[in-house]
């Protein structure tokens, strides 16, 4: 067995227990823990999403000046992807359209078709079976879109339905008479709930505009703050039943603009045998921007009726191991912090400690007593001393002259 000199282990053991300098970040809170508190969840708020880079990166968590390690948890949603299946029994339905079957090996909710076609908008009726002779339907209103507007392609290419274990599953594209419109398709399964609740950051009243040449609405969300990590938009509006195809989009200055989200539907249907609202403008993406923009496309129906814009996100929790006593602050608004730190926290927390969700509160925002702004970028030396340039130059200028006038002398 090989053992390290004495000193070399010192070393390590003084790296290690190395303070962090707290120069550069510019706020704290305190955290109040309770004596014999042995593992910590704190919530993070609207403070530290607005103060703090977007990714969290600079946020740390401090005991008398040593980092403490911790962990920022949440549950991401998704979906669970299955792979493109075999379509069987494909073939054209009089007077209906095209139709295929998907043999599926597991739970399924959402069945996603792949075309080559471009600028539709087709009915979707699905049906399920377990022994591919009796069938259930599970949707019969199921919609697909693909539009080219203002520049953008926009295309809604799955159709979901309630969970299904059935084996077989049968699509019926109403309208399409070709065969070959249907080049694939698969099944997706969403994810299980998340364990974690949405909570909601902001409800704006947007600034809504028409926009005539797509037959589109706009409805612009300003936070009037940056650093809001908003996971979903859920709109309002008192029209009674709609269907509607909508893009969302981001920015940080009001002016250019990215889209985070593919497109889907917006839909309000009420009947006396079906009830169905589905509001919620998913980014799949978290987003710090100041800005979001939803556009819903009317085709030629009118305008629907809005109301506030309520912005969602995911509660966003910090997790540490609270062993010793102390006075315990959460730090955070260090621009220079880019990257996550990493700790060992992350892979040993046990199952109760992931799941834990009781947070202790944090304090108010204050300013770190040991802040240091960072100094102003060095000027270039020319910046630095002027007079000296423009002597230089004032020279060269004057000797120019004198040359000139010499040479023009001896011309003549």
């Amino acid at each position: 067995m090989i053992r390290a000199p004495k000193f070399l282990l010192i070393f390590a053991m003084l790296a290690t227990a190395a303070p962090l300098d707290l120069s550069a970040w510019k706020y704290r809170k305190r955290i109040a823990l309770a004596l014999g508190d042995g593992f910590a969840v704190v919530k993070l708020d609207r403070e530290v999403f607005t103060g703090a880079r977007n990714t969290l990166a600079d946020v740390r968590i401090v005991r008398d000046g040593e980092e403490i390690p911790s962990v920022i948890h949440y549950d991401a949603v998704g979906n669970l992807t299955l792979p493109s299946l075999k379509i069987v029994d494909k073939g054209i339905v009089e007077g209906k359209g095209v139709q295929f079957t998907l043999i599926a090996s597991g739970a399924h909710d959402r069945v996603f078709i792949a075309t080559k076609k471009h600028n539709f908008w087709q009915t979707v009726v699905i049906e399920a079976s377990q022994d591919n002779k009796h069938w259930a339907t599970l949707r019969s209103d199921g919609l697909i879109f693909d539009a080219s507007q203002d520049g953008r392609a926009i295309r809604v290419m799955d159709v979901p339905y309630p969970v299904s274990t059935r084996r077989f599953l049968r699509v019926t594209v109403l309208g399409w008479m070709d065969l070959d419109a249907v080049e694939s398709a698969g099944l997706d399964l969403a994810s299980p709930p998340s364990l974690d609740v949405m909570e909601m950051l902001s409800s704006i009243t947007p600034v809504v505009t028409e926009d005539a040449a797509t037959q589109s609405t706009l409805l612009t969300v300003d936070q009037g703050v940056s650093g809001l990590p908003i996971d979903q938009l859920h709109i309002t509006s008192t029209t009674p039943a709609f269907h509607r195809a909508v893009t969302v989009e981001v920015s940080d200055d009001g002016k250019l603009w990215s889209s985070p989200a593919h497109g889907f539907f917006v839909r309000r249907v009420h009947n006396s045998g079906f009830s169905e609202e589905s509001l919620t403008v998913p980014l799949f993406q978290e987003s710090g921007s100041r800005y979001q923009r939803v556009r819903v496309y009317n085709r030629d129906d009118q305008p629907l009726q809005f109301g506030p814009v309520q912005c969602e996100g995911r509660v966003r929790l910090i997790k540490f191991r609270a062993p010793a006593s102390g006075n315990y602050w959460l730090y955070y608004g260090n621009p220079a912090a880019v990257t996550q730190p990493v700790y060992d926290l992350g892979k040993t927390l046990s199952w109760q400690e992931q799941l834990a969700k009781t947070a202790v509160p944090l304090g108010p925002a204050e300013l770190n007593p040991a802040y240091r702004p960072p100094l102003p970028p060095k000027k270039p030396w020319s910046e630095q001393h002027p007079a000296i340039l423009y002597t230089v130059l004032g020279g060269a200028v004057l000797a120019l002259g004198i040359a000139t006038f010499r040479f023009a002398a001896r011309l003549r």
